[in-house]
């Protein structure tokens, strides 16, 4: 092995090194410190994986004195043994799942990043310490750039290509400010929704006996990011009218400390949830008489009565007859074909044993309010009662399911669980929080943003290489003037930074562009609007939403990938021999 191969060994085995224990620090940092796992850890390990392969690559420009790209591609195939060598620390960057296509889409975005990174280090590094020094100035390369740009062609294919490496970087750009914008405004449209029905997280219990509740609740009300607490039970049930039935999830609740912990107070389009501690205020349905008369319809119970006892004595029953109430949602109403005051009957599996097995336990509820959640899903199978009628229909007694809790900030719900369980001790309490919950819907939409903003990227890369074709074609036809330049004493860097200036022009420039026309885009969908079937989407337009963060990174990678587009016409312009340059001439 020679003394150049022990060197690029060397390097790459250094910044493998480096980076490997930069992210670790950091990873131990965000996740043993601040608490924090699964997705909200991937964003800052991923800015530290950046920027570590940035100063890395810059380093090894400035030791090797050229653009290291060998060496970028070997640390980058060293670092990619490390995810399946330390397999249990990865998954934990994976809330929401480990399956096949959103792993792989994860590592393989992380791996792209990082040999991004090195290349673009190694290439700024090589133009400042390419000539054995740090070199600074770049006056007269980026006027001379500027200048082969604005100049007159011998050929207008040049010019032609070039606005058309505009044109295709432009609209890149602007496509993906949109789809991201979009497919964000779906997402936080989506969360908004699921938080507004369920809470950020859960305290459950291992066994069934749950009746220490207040205590817990009292404990754990007060940690820092803690808003509210709220104790619920949850089962499986069957709810039946005279008119249909439907499969339920049947929920007890607190209703003096629901509004805490969810937006189900505010969900109520008819109604009022506070009729589940009232059920004696819970008016009977109104119905249209056969003559057309508005009456009050009589409950099924009721119907019952008057079939054995005259008109008067059915009119004292259902005077003191006041049954539990319940809470079903828009679409469960419209299946079940139920008004307020209807009464519905629930029908629960776990019964008690009789004779032949065991019998299913049925009881009669009031509807005392319908709610709209947004979410099919939820509005369709999802209803609330009192949480002491939980209770007492399940056979309870003073015990729960679990405690609902509402935090400041979602994105740190695992930090939040945390804290509840060294508050509790641990076992044989433990947390569930909304990501996990939630973890297949969320990696689904997360794997389709990830895989847009690939393609997105590949179409930016493919109108990069017109700027390749375009800096090719220039190098060609501008021979002549690099060879009087380096017989002027001009290097070989100075030369590269001429089109590296010509190149990052017409990619800042498309970028610009269509940074522009994508927010105007977005702008004209949130203003006119385009509508959808409310049916299908349970949404009545087209959401969007645009993140800053998100916009900086798109106009940061198309002006990246440009640069890295100029960098091989770049280098042969930088090669060419004054003879070469002056043979023809």
């Amino acid at each position: 092995m020679n003394l150049a191969w022990k060197k690029a060994f060397i390097l790459t085995l250094c910044g493998a090194l480096f980076i490997a224990m930069t992210v670790s620090a950091a990873y131990a940092f965000f996740h043993n410190i601040s608490g924090i796992t699964g997705e909200p850890l991937q964003w800052p390990l991923l800015l530290v994986l950046l920027i570590s392969g940035f100063i890395v690559g810059i380093f090894m420009a400035a030791l090797t004195r050229s653009i290291a790209f060998r060496q970028g591609l070997c640390v980058t195939a060293l670092l990619g043994i490390l995810p399946f060598v330390l397999s249990k620390y990865t998954i934990a960057l994976t809330t929401y799942g480990t399956s096949a296509a959103y792993f792989a889409a994860i590592l393989l975005s992380g791996y792209l990043l990082l040999w991004l990174s090195l290349t673009l280090g190694g290439t700024i590094g090589y133009l400042f310490f390419g000539d054995g020094h740090f070199t600074r100035s770049w006056f007269y390369e980026t006027w001379m750039g500027r200048r082969f740009l604005m100049t007159k062609r011998s050929t207008n294919a040049v010019s032609l290509i070039t606005l058309i490496s505009v044109i295709a970087v432009m609209m890149g750009c602007a496509g993906m400010v949109v789809v991201m914008s979009v497919m964000n405004g779906f997402s936080s449209d989506l969360r908004s929704k699921i938080l507004g029905t369920n809470a950020h997280l859960m305290v459950l219990k291992y066994g069934n006996n749950f009746s220490e509740y207040p205590k817990v609740i009292q404990k754990t009300r007060k940690l820092p990011g803690i808003i509210g607490a709220s104790p619920f039970v949850l089962n499986e049930v069957m709810v039946s009218s005279e008119n249909n039935l439907s499969g339920a999830v049947i929920k007890g609740i607190d209703v003096k400390t629901i509004a805490e912990v969810s937006l189900l107070p505010a969900n109520m389009i008819e109604g009022d949830l506070m009729n589940l501690d009232h059920p004696d205020k819970i008016k009977n349905p109104l119905r249209l008489k056969h003559d057309g008369n508005i009456s009050q319809k009589p409950t099924s119970e009721i119907d019952m009565i008057t079939a054995a006892l005259d008109k008067n004595a059915a009119s004292v029953a259902a005077q003191k007859m006041v049954l539990p109430g319940i809470v079903i949602g828009q679409e469960m109403a419209r299946a079940l074909k139920v008004f307020i005051g209807d009464v519905v009957n629930v029908v629960s599996p776990v019964g008690e044993l009789g004779p032949t097995g065991p019998i299913p336990k049925a009881k009669a509820f009031k509807v005392a309010g319908i709610f709209y959640s947004g979410m099919y899903e939820y509005d369709a199978k999802f209803c609330y009662i009192a949480l002491k009628e939980a209770q007492s229909f399940f056979g309870l007694g003073q015990s729960i399911t679990g405690i609902e809790y509402k935090i400041a900030d979602i994105e740190r719900a695992q930090a939040a669980s945390h804290l509840i369980e060294q508050a509790l001790k641990g076992y044989p309490y433990y947390t569930k929080d909304w990501m996990q919950m939630n973890r297949n819907l969320f990696s689904a939409l997360k794997l389709e943003k990830i895989a847009m903003f690939i393609i997105l990227m590949a179409l930016i890369f493919m109108a990069s290489l017109l700027i390749l074709v375009a800096l090719i074609m220039v190098v060609i036809e501008k021979g002549k003037e690099i060879a009087i330049l380096k017989s002027m004493g001009a290097t070989d860097v100075s030369i590269m930074k001429i089109f590296v200036t010509y190149g990052l022009s017409i990619g800042g420039l498309g970028a610009s562009l269509g940074l522009s026309l994508g927010l105007i885009l977005c702008f004209m969908i949130q203003s006119f609007g385009i509508g959808l079937d409310p049916e299908v989407y349970y949404i009545t337009r087209i959401p969007i939403r645009m993140d800053p963060l998100e916009l900086s990174l798109v106009i940061v990678g198309a002006i990246m990938i440009s640069f890295l587009a100029t960098i091989p016409p770049a280098l042969f312009a930088a090669r060419l021999k004054p003879v070469e340059g002056l043979r023809y001439e």
